[in-house]
């Protein structure tokens, strides 16, 4: 063997496709896309179809147009060895990729809106002043301004709270009566999508866990540990799973939804364990933003059976 066949450069093929999968995952197409099967979902299960494409659409991009502008902003909060991180060296490479995508989501969200009744801005009221209170300083306090992620381990609550409130009454206040927003299934849907989003979100923060604790941010993990941190979302998961029984015994929930959505939540828990600090970090949107993406395709297989 010679020296050159010693140092083999990588397949191209294999090259292409991890940059395309580093593309998808760090620009924020891929957590836009798992949001976008989410509200479809909801459409699924209410009204029996995946939705109207403007609203999808709209979900699509305001999920990348709010994780591009944080990402973006959050840069000034970094610290070094955090900066380091392939997650964020990506993006201070391919900084201009972000700008752009806030620029296209910008014009499609705009162009969408013309398609939404007036009735669906009382559903992007909430998540707009969630979203601008998760990003920059709005609440006083002894020690400056605080952000909303900056408050004891609510930080993953505003982001559940935001994703499960968009994916549920979106396609609601579009499809039907504000008033259905208040329906027995609308709210069990928002229960449940609160407590999946809730559960999913945990491992993020095991991630940044080292560099939260630094930043003074007490996350859950940060606050009681790793191994009592995945317990909880295990837990959120346990009470996820109570809903769907509570609905399939008591409010006719369709078997196969149930089979659908009980299956979607025990991957999700096998999975759950697989967070740790120091795992790549293309993992945690893989197996954590698609979750959610897996859910609305088991819901839809399921479905046509």
């Amino acid at each position: 063997m010679n020296k050159n066949e010693t140092f083999k450069s990588p397949h191209p093929v294999s090259t292409i496709f991890f940059n395309v999968i580093h593309f998808v995952v760090y620009s924020n197409i891929f957590i836009a896309l798992s949001t976008a099967a989410y509200t479809a979902e909801t459409s699924l299960l209410l009204y029996g179809n995946n939705g109207n494409v403007h609203v999808n659409t709209i979900a699509f991009c305001a999920t990348l147009l709010f994780y591009c502008f944080h990402r973006i902003n959050k840069k000034k909060f970094l610290i070094p060895d955090e900066n380091q991180e392939e997650r964020h060296d990506w993006m201070n490479a391919h900084k201009s990729i972000y700008y752009i995508l806030i620029l296209i989501s910008l014009i499609l969200l705009s162009v969408q809106l013309f398609y939404m009744p007036l009735k669906t801005g009382l559903v992007f009221i909430p998540v707009g002043l969630l979203g601008l209170g998760y990003t920059f300083p709005v609440i006083p306090s002894g020690n400056g301004w605080k952000r909303l992620r900056d408050i004891y381990w609510l930080k993953t609550l505003w982001v559940a709270i935001a994703f499960s409130w968009l994916t549920t009454f979106l396609p609601v206040a579009f499809s039907a009566p504000l008033s259905s927003m208040l329906k027995p299934e609308a709210l069990f849907i928002f229960g449940r999508n609160l407590l999946f989003v809730f559960a999913i979100c945990i491992p993020f923060d095991i991630r940044d866990m080292n560099f939260d604790k630094l930043k003074g941010v007490p996350t859950v993990p940060v606050s009681v540990g790793i191994k009592t941190s995945i317990y909880i979302a295990i837990i959120l998961l346990l009470f996820f799973i109570s809903i769907v029984c509570i609905q399939f015994l008591y409010f006719g929930l369709d078997i196969r939804v149930a089979a659908a959505l009980f299956l979607s939540a025990v991957l999700t828990i096998i999975l759950l364990p697989l967070a740790k600090v120091k795992r790549p970090a293309l993992l945690y949107p893989l197996l954590y933003d698609g979750a959610m993406l897996v859910q609305w395709i088991l819901v839809f297989a399921f479905m046509r059976f």
